[in-house]
């Protein structure tokens, strides 16, 4: 049962009733205008929706006769192609965000009959596997859009374990499709001409899943079949492009091409994931590549739920089919792609029907001697220190030793811990001052640069306890 409701954010104006038919009708795969037109590029050649449609088709009438395909493929071209023909032979799409052989092997045990869908080297994954390295055999004859059921269980999403151990959440074509028309209203792409996707996240990430697959396949955008992450890379991709891009990317990454200075040369806007994106990272890449900074918030249960521009406040701004409810400590969000009402795992604070603050997780709340912080906020402080790379507060589980004590794991060539703590002094409360601060080489950030707490919880106890580990 809902609770007492004590504030409610609804849409501005009733919610548009184009998705009406989506409960009833199937959609079909792309939404581009022309079998002629192109959908995905690599380097400086374009693959055509023809070519798209003919290799999706091709290749559900070659894959294993399974219900699961754990699709790995790297190549976000290949990627998209193993997806759709998922779609075509009705098979669900498990999108994990690790590739190790163990997790790998648990997640087949827990969906039983799944097979490696991959377009690369499996290593030492042990389970069956369809590689898509050779051409994909190609039919002649007319070319069908397929139209997928809106009820059809396309994906099967993963949480990125950033507060625990990775959750699944089964997603629906038709949720899919609507998540992705709601991200085309909110940048106003309505009568906007078609882009090209750039994207510096894995397409097996809820977010990368949205912005580079989902928005050009029903958006008529092309995506970038390439990850690039190195700034030279990008830089280089970008240069072969023959349409403005856009870059679907993350603070972490956006971090490290800053700090490089690198010409970014036909990008028209930047969309970013929020872990969170600090403001004054937001107006340097402004100001170097003059195009908008965006936010999407949002969660795999959910999907993407609200934007902001970040140089322009710190409010966001609901999507218009979604209606938010708060009730003490907790909010709740329903409505559009998101369907019944969901419970949202951070601290919010409502400012009007569509606006909002965003305070944190609700588990990054610390209390020292009586005071309290938020580790997104002591985080932001400590990598707005010229010098630091990337750092991160940490704050161990209720029963590790010393979990009364705040840590910090901070990479920083070149500058001395003692500098770090002196200029933390000035920033954050002293009861929240790191006892002590580690400097290491690296943090064990995963492909979309966060965090997650099983890794980081391990990565602090060799830190701290190297010794325990020596023989391992």
């Amino acid at each position: 049962m809902m609770p007492s409701i004590d504030h409610e954010i609804a849409p501005a104006s009733p919610a548009r009733r184009i998705e009406t038919s989506l409960a009833t009708a199937g959609v079909p795969l792309v939404g581009h205008p022309s079998l002629t037109s192109p959908i995905a590029w690599r380097c400086d050649r374009a693959h055509s929706v023809e070519e798209f449609l003919r290799s999706a088709a091709s290749l559900a009438a070659q894959l294993p006769r399974r219900h699961f395909a754990i699709n790995l493929c790297r190549d976000r071209y290949q990627f998209a192609v193993g997806f759709a023909a998922a779609l075509i032979a009705r098979q669900i799409s498990l999108l994990p965000t690790y590739r190790a052989a163990e997790p790998l092997q648990q997640l087949a045990r827990q969906y039983p009959g799944a097979y490696v869908l991959t377009d690369h080297d499996g290593g030492d994954i042990s389970l069956p596997r369809f590689s898509l390295n050779q051409e994909i055999w190609q039919s002649s004859g007319p070319v069908d859009i397929p139209v997928i059921p809106t009820d059809q269980i396309a994906a099967i999403a993963f949480t990125s374990g950033s507060s625990g151990f990775p959750q699944a959440h089964a997603k629906s074509w038709g949720s899919l499709v609507m998540g992705a028309r709601a991200l085309g209203r909110q940048f106003g792409l309505t009568q906007s001409p078609p882009r090209i996707a750039v994207g510096t996240v894995p397409a097996q990430h809820m977010y990368g899943l949205e912005t580079t697959i989902m928005l050009p396949l029903q958006w008529g955008w092309s995506l970038h079949a390439g990850t690039s992450i190195l700034p030279a890379d990008l830089r280089t991709d970008l240069e072969h492009l023959e349409s403005p891009a856009w870059l679907m990317t993350t603070p972490f990454h956006l971090k490290a091409f800053l700090s490089e200075r690198t010409k970014l040369r036909g990008l028209e806007g930047i969309i970013s994931a929020t872990m969170p994106l600090d403001r004054s990272l937001a107006v340097n890449a402004e100001r170097l590549w003059h195009v908008p900074v965006h936010e999407i918030y949002g969660c795999t249960e959910g999907g993407m739920l609200a934007t902001r521009r970040t140089t322009a406040g710190e409010s966001w701004t609901l999507c218009n089919d979604l209606r938010m409810r708060h009730a003490e400590d907790t909010t709740w969000v329903m409505g559009g792609h998101v369907g019944a009402w969901l419970q949202l795992a951070d601290r919010i604070t409502l400012r009007s029907q569509r606006e909002f603050l965003l305070l944190g997780p609700s588990r990054d709340l610390v209390k020292v001697a009586g005071k309290r912080a938020s580790l997104m906020a002591l985080n932001a402080a400590l990598n707005r220190i010229q010098g630091v790379v990337d750092g991160t507060f940490y704050w161990p589980d209720p029963g590790q030793p010393g979990n009364g004590r705040l840590r910090a794991f901070v990479v920083a060539p070149g500058i001395t811990r003692a500098a770090i703590l002196a200029e933390l002094r000035k920033r954050i409360d002293p009861v929240f001052l790191p006892r002590p601060l580690y400097v290491v080489d690296s943090l064990p950030r995963n492909t979309t640069g966060k965090l997650p707490h099983e890794h980081l919880k391990t990565f602090a106890r060799h830190i701290m306890h190297p010794q325990q580990h020596v023989h391992e």
